[in-house]
């Protein structure tokens, strides 16, 4: 496997070294090219010359603003006008980018390679890209993400032997296995529950397969909290954790399985934010944001710690107690839960526990679905629901009665209008990161389409996984850094520093000039319009 070639440019007098990096072949493959680190950027104020026409902004401040004035002409070997001219003639095809040995077509690829399946084939269960395990430290099986018991049984005894061994004989427990370029095993001890991950993906990376089997944990937690889960195996070690799992769990744990590997079914911006480690946000206009904020802190209560409004898998306003407060990390599990439990108009309610909040005890969670939105309050104590509902009622017709329902109107138009009616965008798909309230935008997601979604999974993580590190010096010294990655027919760029991160995935129909022109274009409406494209707090 072809590594990506790394330069770094410590000024402008190294400009000489860029011009060696030469642009891939027209017919280049999955892997990246280069990628380029820039430090001590020139500050001095230039414009970029002939901007591009693709856009509605005036660029002649953008890379002044960004201290990348200097340093347009030094990319020429960005690739320009390059087409594939292999494989799907429009780009459609997830395949090149995936290693398909027995040259399946897609549908076979996906259904043999991809889609989870319980069967007890053994063949299939050995194409699989991804597999994920939970079982007991007694090697009693919890979870398989793929195969029937027929099959994952003798799995799970092996690993079981193998993790042993590892702490009988070396005293430490298994982290990380790799068998060839192909396979990865990466494990996660949480006593008496063990999580195992193993993948033929080579753009995973140690850290993010952590995360996922994290993820997973955190999950059984949130169901049955660290407290129930260790009092069952006191009992014996032997215990079925699958007796108090019900059917529902078992899908949810295959949902999360595919939205953290695959970002399916429409679970991209799921995958991004676990990919990130930031939640996304949602684009509404200050003065309502507020104004809801305010409709929502109007009604306080002794026993309501956190307020949440949400469309989907995204927080749209989150009101809490000033001495409390949730994770990241809780918040992504809480919003897919509700979402997963919350398929009727009628209220929910739902003891929950929420891990890095308290992984010992349960919250109780009220949802009530409000248009597009959905309406949860959390509170501690488990006789809240009838108080907790007279709440909710308060909320929605205050906002209802607010400016003779204008308000409410304007707000709930504010959540249908989609960013790229907003925005001439010719990218295939951007992602923009405020690093300060670690919160994301992004451009929309062809709704359920399959291919788009497999070639972004491996387009950003293998652009994030292509960020190289630099050393700085100087903390008053604001370092940008750049990166691109080519495949076969799309370029991946990535403009990073302090503040924030920027990544896009483009067609090759832009030479290098008009790429960074529509980049800095996006970075610069995201910084003009901060306040209604991200929340405080």
């Amino acid at each position: 496997m072809e590594q990506p070639h790394f330069l770094k440019v410590a000024s402008k007098s190294a400009a000489s070294l860029l011009s060696s990096a030469s642009a891939p072949p027209p017919n280049s493959t999955t892997e990246a090219t280069t990628a380029i680190n820039y430090e001590n950027v020139n500050s001095e104020i230039q414009s970029i010359r002939n901007g591009s026409p693709l856009t509605q902004f005036d660029n002649s401040s953008v890379a002044s603003e960004l201290h990348l004035s200097d340093y347009i002409e030094d990319l020429p070997f960005l690739p320009a006008n390059i087409r594939n001219t292999q494989g799907s003639s429009n780009g459609s095809s997830y395949l090149p980018l995936y290693k398909n040995p027995l040259g399946l077509k897609e549908d076979e690829y996906f259904h043999q390679c991809i889609h989870i399946s319980k069967a007890s084939d053994e063949i299939q269960f050995h194409h699989k890209l991804k597999q994920f395990f939970i079982f007991s430290t007694a090697g009693k099986p919890i979870y398989s993400m793929n195969g029937s018991d027929d099959v994952v049984l003798g799995y799970m005894g092996i690993l079981t032997t193998i993790l042993s061994t590892f702490q009988e004989d070396l005293h430490k427990d298994l982290h990380s296995v790799k068998i060839g370029d192909e396979v990865k095993i990466i494990a996660l001890n949480r006593a008496p529950i063990v999580l195992i991950a193993i993948t033929k993906l080579n753009h995973e990376t140690d850290s993010f397969l952590k995360s996922q089997l994290y993820l997973l944990y955190s999950y059984l937690l949130s169901i049955l909290s660290k407290t129930a889960i260790d009092k069952h195996f006191n009992n014996g070690l032997n215990y079925d954790l699958r007796r108090i799992l019900n059917p529902l769990d078992i899908e949810n744990l295959d949902e999360l399985c595919m939205k953290m590997t695959f970002g399916l079914p429409n679970g991209f911006d799921f995958y991004l934010s676990q990919l990130f480690s930031c939640q996304q946000s949602i684009k509404v206009r200050y003065t309502l944001r507020t104004k809801m904020n305010k409709i929502l802190k109007t009604y306080k209560d002794e026993d309501l710690l956190f307020t949440i409004l949400a469309k989907s898998n995204v927080v749209i306003n989150f009101i809490r107690n000033k001495s409390h407060n949730l994770s990241d990390h809780d918040l992504r599990l809480l919003l897919f839960i509700v979402k997963s439990m919350k398929s009727k108009e009628e209220d929910l309610w739902m003891p929950l526990c929420m891990p890095e909040f308290n992984n010992h005890g349960f919250l109780y969670v009220f949802v009530r679905t409000w248009g597009q939105k959905s309406l949860i309050l959390i509170s501690g104590n488990k006789n809240s629901f009838y108080k907790l509902k007279e709440i909710a009622s308060g909320i929605i017709l205050t906002a209802k009665r607010a400016q003779n329902s204008e308000f409410l109107s304007n707000f709930e138009r504010e959540l249908s209008t989609p960013i790229s009616s907003q925005i001439p965008f010719v990218v295939k798909h951007f992602l923009y990161i405020n690093k300060s309230l670690n919160q994301f935008i992004s451009s929309e997601t062809p709704y359920n389409n399959r291919d788009f979604v497999l070639q972004m999974i491996k387009y950003y993580t293998q652009l994030k996984n292509n960020k190289s590190n630099i050393q700085v010096k100087d903390v008053s010294t604001n370092y940008k850094k750049l990166t691109y990655m080519k495949w076969e027919n799309v370029t991946g760029f990535m403009i990073t520093d302090d503040a924030y991160a920027f990544y896009c995935i483009i067609n090759d129909d832009l030479d290098s000039r008009k790429l960074i022109d529509v980049s800095l274009s996006i970075i610069k409406w995201c910084k003009k319009n901060q306040s209604r494209l991200f929340r405080n707090g």
